[in-house]
């Protein structure tokens, strides 16, 4: 059966847009007005995924306890206080469900608190049409497989795992699914963290085949729809060198953080014209939504000098109570 998708946008035009793609794309979708809605279709329905706007909440929005979300004045803005609170309110209803938010111009440093709290991804409104569907397809495959621990893997203290690739992304799945069983058995991450541990991985090791690799520019993304993009990646697997390179990922983990170092063997890159990922402005940039999202989900962030190898380093942590 298809994952099932429920989609909280208070525009109706924007709201039956999203819709129509991800239907288009073969998923089941339910679409709610509101967060009352969307409470009210979690309580009823098996949901696999939120689509959801930043929210300008209603002065009538309220949790579990009659509470409003919103608070204060109840005038619609955009502001961190009503997004925080509609996170904390689903933390508590579905504590597993992957949210990915639309985002619009103005809502940038919301959105960037919202991916510290537990989002998973988002997509910039100007984005919809072309990178809704794949960052649904890219949530949903990267949060499939869960392993339960068995009592000999309580007694695991370190591990390391060491894995060379070709530039297939095909493959992407199935290597998080096996850095997320390595992790698993040390108990380092809950599933929401290791939703966005696994998006965090999946931007850096596509990164490193299809840009380190075969030194195709993310800008051709924009060309002819992404057409440009896509022939270049097929043109480049079947030429030297760029087909004879592989993507060596390492992992080393204890019970307190995982290490995973990923390098590529393309000629890296100048590190000074890496977008700033803490500067809001690149969440409409493709070329940089990759980094910002290593930059939110990972603790620390290191390349090598020549730009052709990233550390990242998470801890084993809890969310944070209150950001300042």
């Amino acid at each position: 059966m298809s994952a099932c998708i429920l989609i909280v946008e208070s525009d109706e035009a924007v709201r039956q847009k999203l819709a129509a793609l991800l239907c288009d794309a073969g998923y089941r979708c339910l679409v709610a007005e509101n967060p009352d809605q969307a409470l009210e279709m979690l309580s009823s329905h098996n949901v696999d995924l939120m689509v959801t706007e930043v929210p300008r909440l209603p002065a009538t929005t309220t949790d579990s306890n009659g509470q409003s979300i919103l608070g204060g004045s109840g005038k619609s803005k955009v502001d961190a206080a009503p997004l925080n609170r509609w996170m904390e309110v689903l933390r508590e209803r579905a504590p597993h469900l992957p949210m990915i938010l639309l985002t619009r111009p103005g809502a940038e440093r919301v959105a960037c608190e919202a991916l510290l709290r537990g989002a998973a991804s988002y997509v910039p409104e100007s984005l919809i049409e072309t990178a809704l569907v794949e960052t649904v397809g890219q949530v949903i495959a990267v949060g499939q497989s869960s392993l339960c621990a068995t009592e000999l893997e309580q007694c695991i203290s370190r591990t390391k795992l060491e894995l060379v690739l070709p530039s297939q992304e095909s493959l992407v799945p199935a290597v998080i699914a096996k850095l997320e069983q390595a992790t698993d058995q040390l108990g380092l991450f809950d599933e929401m963290i290791w939703t966005q541990v696994a998006m965090a991985l999946d931007e850096a090791i596509l990164n490193a085949m299809i840009h380190g690799n075969l030194e195709v520019d993310s800008g051709l993304r924009e060309v002819d729809e992404g057409q440009a993009y896509w022939d270049m990646i097929q043109e480049r697997r079947q030429t030297a060198p760029y087909s004879d390179r592989r993507t060596f990922i390492t992992l080393t983990a204890t019970r307190n953080q995982a290490v995973f170092i990923i390098r590529d063997e393309g000629p890296g890159f100048d590190l000074s014209t890496i977008p700033d990922p803490d500067d809001p402005a690149n969440l409409e940039s493709i070329g940089g939504r990759g980094l910002l999202l290593i930059g939110a989900f990972m603790d620390e962030v290191h390349h090598n000098e020549i730009g052709n190898e990233l550390t990242m380093i998470k801890r084993k942590a809890s969310f944070p109570s209150d950001l300042e």
